[in-house]
């Protein structure tokens, strides 16, 4: 048995997983529909790569889906999650945190992920909880996050999971700007999925009557129900395709440029 804070060798992961992981590890978690449960290591990130739960509990066979904005919506299970995420990072000594610094989480199928958000840095975890199997999953954060204040723009997906490599159901959290009063997920097919927005943060499930496709798109309102923003959901996030400077012309993502976009503040 490996150690939580081990990193996997290659050959316990599912065919194919590794290269994937590489390529997408910094801005998405995408979870196959059945897969073979693996115990994670503690992954090195720069940007935060996290996920949430709900309010609504929709049963669908042996399937339960949740979201949680906060520690006070959690489902029991979930709340069993949140707890292993919470063991998980004291065992790590990464950053000190309380259930009360539990921003989004979600849960679906025995699985179940967490965004934990301090005034300095963040701690995310995914936790698999099948019946009569052992507990696993990961978690990574930083007690000293530089880019907390700041976004590429007036959204930033922090998390994806999805069932197929792109598509099916899905779960995305993340943050937004002051400037964004409603998001939706276009699931590339007519229909749509509002996002729960909370404190500068945001949530989404979608279900099997509900599936994306691969032409997805996140796209966020002003107060007016102007379109600001739109992004394709499973392409890599926009700090990685261009530069962002806060408001003083400092870089804060991606790497320098002349045309840097302009970065925008957060606020919990």
């Amino acid at each position: 048995m490996k150690d939580i804070l081990d990193t996997p060798a290659e050959r316990d992961l599912p065919p194919g997983r590794a290269a994937r992981m590489r390529a997408d590890l910094m801005t998405s978690v995408r979870r196959p529909r059945r897969r073979r449960a693996v115990r994670l290591g503690v992954a090195t990130m720069a940007t935060a790569a996290a996920v949430v739960a709900g309010v609504a509990m929709v049963p669908n066979g042996d399937e339960v889906r949740h979201l949680a904005m906060g520690s006070g919506e959690l489902s029991p299970t979930l709340h069993r999650a949140v707890e292993q995420c919470l063991e998980w990072n004291a065992q790590m000594e990464r950053i000190p945190l309380s259930i009360d610094d539990l921003a989004v989480a979600a849960e679906q199928d025995h699985h179940g992920v967490a965004l934990f958000m301090t005034d300095t840095g963040y701690f995310t975890c995914e936790v698999s909880m099948p019946p009569h199997k052992e507990i696993s999953g990961g978690a990574t954060g930083e007690r000293d996050w530089p880019q907390r204040d700041w976004l590429p723009g007036p959204i930033q997906r922090l998390l994806l999971m999805s069932t197929e490599a792109e598509g099916g159901d899905v779960a995305v959290t993340g943050r937004v700007s002051a400037r964004v009063q409603r998001l939706v997920l276009e699931h590339g097919d007519g229909q749509t999925t509002t996002a729960r927005l909370t404190n500068g943060v945001f949530g989404l499930l979608t279900d099997d009557a509900n599936v994306v496709t691969k032409d997805a798109e996140l796209v966020g309102y002003d107060t007016n129900g102007v379109e600001i923003d739109r992004r394709p959901l499973f392409r890599p996030s926009d700090e990685f395709d261009h530069c962002y400077v806060d408001s003083s012309g400092t870089l804060v993502y991606g790497q320098p440029g002349a045309d840097c976009r302009p970065a925008e503040p957060w606020g919990r």
